[in-house]
């Protein structure tokens, strides 16, 4: 017998009325597609007539018409980032040259974000906003070495109470600004617009959903196939966000967050030494520098402490919270490691402008101080509300925390990380109306009952060292769902499984998609992709990348589009 449909506190798991879509050519590359849906801004009184606009942008199939797999939306998380970017800046010819154009390519940026209105906006002009962001620190200026001298304590909780107090200027802001989106924009909210933008899509009500999400784009994934579970068609988890620590204070999250970074740190350091000085400008050990990248790093973060260095125009220097924020950041990027190696080695001869330069290039100017707010916070109040309040939480306990995590975890990044918490800690305990599910239905099983007796089963991707959403998580969302999921790993570091490219990987992506097969049992594959080689340019932080073997042609595409797919994602804000 076929299991019923799942309910939730009254509120009814259907789409709103069919809405249909209006193409045109997108502005700024009329190869793709552009369109906006229309949907209830409050599904909690969807006929009180307020509207959200979602953006979308489609890479349309390859394929004749008749051949057509349906459309494939995909979303690169955040939670903020805008999913018509993503495509425009790449994803989308790289997902359809995987799936063999078989599929219409589609993202859209998700409510409150991006070009959707209402937007979730902080502030009333661009120029505020941008003074708020300046006035943000990169990290807590707290340094990882000293947490077992007890004489440092009074100056490690001075710092954090400085940096808890900056960001909680934020967060005021943004609450006390109550934009109409505030609320409005939660992960249950955004499940709902997936399915009406599905069901405008196809033509029909009920329309089944066929997604790989990035990242915080997992966390929609679990959302929706626990409010849709009768309307799952191929999903991909890439990079798993854990839901059932999203919906529990900050607190919860944070210690996932460090789970490998070490392991992470320890890959950067093996890879480095073996490509050598040709390939990697930390293996040298000459001078002081004969220690372990591992202890070097450790000792570089120590000294900046006590002695910032200044860029070359003496605009601003590079301080242990500012260093943190960038080893924390670009971490979760190994291909951009061979730059980051560079500037590091510059860092220790006291020459801090090339890190600089990749901190400042990361920064969009303003050009319009009298402009509405962009909406470039947005996602920082979003996560506040999918997770349960954090506002009880005490900064005592996040001391603690941060200390207990660090130790343990043996990772020096920790004061990078920080901000979401210090945001969520500082903001209100109002909820949206319509609530997010979390990970309730999936700990129960019956979504995982409804897609084993649907045979639709999604895949669980990720990377081994993810320093940002660890195997753990993974796993823990194939536990929930046992017989409705199998999970595949990519050997190595990086976050998302699109960091490093996997022929083996990318195989097994591209034939779940078109064919629905998945491995018997979980699969682990090699990465494919160099990562320190004297043939990679270490001047930028999106290097042409070098395959590590020798493939066919249709191979090579397979692994080239996988790079393009993380172009873009590293494009976004």
């Amino acid at each position: 017998m076929r299991l019923t449909k799942l309910y939730l506190l009254g509120y009814m798991h259907i789409a709103p009325a069919l809405a249909s879509i209006q193409w045109s050519p997108c502005t700024s590359n009329p190869s793709l597609d552009c369109a906006t849906l229309t949907v209830p801004l409050e599904y909690a009184d969807p006929a009180n007539g307020a509207l959200a606009y979602i953006p979308l942008t489609r890479f349309n199939a390859t394929v004749p018409g008749s051949q057509r797999k349906g459309s494939l939306l995909t979303n690169p998380g955040g939670p903020g980032s805008a999913g018509t970017d993503f495509l425009l800046n790449g994803a989308g010819a790289g997902m359809s040259n995987i799936t063999g154009g078989f599929y219409d390519i589609v993202s859209w940026d998700p409510r409150g974000t991006g070009s959707a209105r209402p937007l979730l906006q902080c502030f009333d002009t661009a120029g505020e906003e941008t003074a708020a962001s300046d006035a943000l620190p990169a990290a807590a200026e707290i340094e990882y070495s000293q947490f077992r001298n007890q004489s440092y304590m009074p100056w490690y909780y001075a710092a954090l109470k400085d940096y808890d107090s900056a960001i909680a200027e934020l967060a005021e802001a943004c609450a006390e600004h109550n934009s109409t989106a505030l609320y409005t924009s939660s992960a249950a909210y955004v499940a709902r617009d997936m399915a009406a933008i599905v069901d405008a899509l196809e033509g029909t009500e009920n329309a089944t959903l066929n997604y790989w999400g990035f990242s915080y784009g997992t966390i929609l994934g679990a959302e929706f196939i626990q409010t849709y579970p009768e309307r799952v068609g191929k999903i991909i988890f890439d990079g798993v966000f854990d839901s059932a620590a999203n919906a529990q204070p900050y607190t919860s999250q944070l210690p996932y967050d460090e789970l490998y970074v070490r392991d992470s740190i320890n890959d950067m350091a093996t890879f480095c030494a073996q490509a050598g000085s040709e390939g990697c400008a930390l293996s040298e050990a000459t001078g002081n520098r004969s220690a372990s990248l591992a202890t070097r790093l450790a000792n570089l973060q120590a000294s900046l402490y006590k002695a910032p260095v200044e860029v070359s125009d003496g605009s601003f220097s590079i301080t242990v919270g500012m260093f943190s924020f960038f080893m924390y950041s670009f971490l979760r990027l190994p291909s951009a490691w061979p730059a980051v190696a560079s500037a590091v080695s510059a860092l220790e001869e006291g020459n801090a402008d090339p890190m600089a330069s990749l901190l400042v290039d990361a920064a969009a100017p303003v050009t319009n101080e009298s402009a509405p707010d962009t909406g470039s916070f947005a996602g920082w109040p979003i996560q506040c509300v999918d997770n349960a309040p954090s506002n009880h939480t005490k900064l005592p306990d996040v001391a603690r925390l941060v200390l207990n995590v660090s130790l343990a975890e043996q990772t020096p990044w920790l004061n990078a990380d920080l901000s979401t918490l210090s945001f969520c800690r500082n903001f209100p305990n109002t909820r949206a109306r319509v609530p997010n599910l979390g990970a309730s239905k999936l700990i129960s099983m019956e979504t995982n009952a409804i897609l084993t007796e649907q045979e639709t089963p999604v895949l669980i991707i990720n990377a081994l060292h993810d320093p940002t959403t660890p195997i753990n998580s993974a796993v823990r969302l194939h536990r929930w769902l046992p017989t409705a999921s199998q999970v595949a790993v990519r050997r190595g570091p990086g976050h998302t499984t699109i960091s490093l490219a996997s022929l083996g990987l990318v195989k097994t992506i591209r034939d779940y998609l078109l064919d629905g097969d998945l491995p018997a049992t979980m699969e682990v594959y090699d990465v494919s992709q160099e990562v320190f080689s004297s043939e990679i340019d270490a001047d930028t932080i999106t290097p042409t990348p070098v395959f590590n073997g020798t493939y066919s042609d249709s191979e090579r595409t397979l692994l080239e589009s996988t790079y393009q797919i993380y172009l873009a994602f590293v494009s976004l804000p």
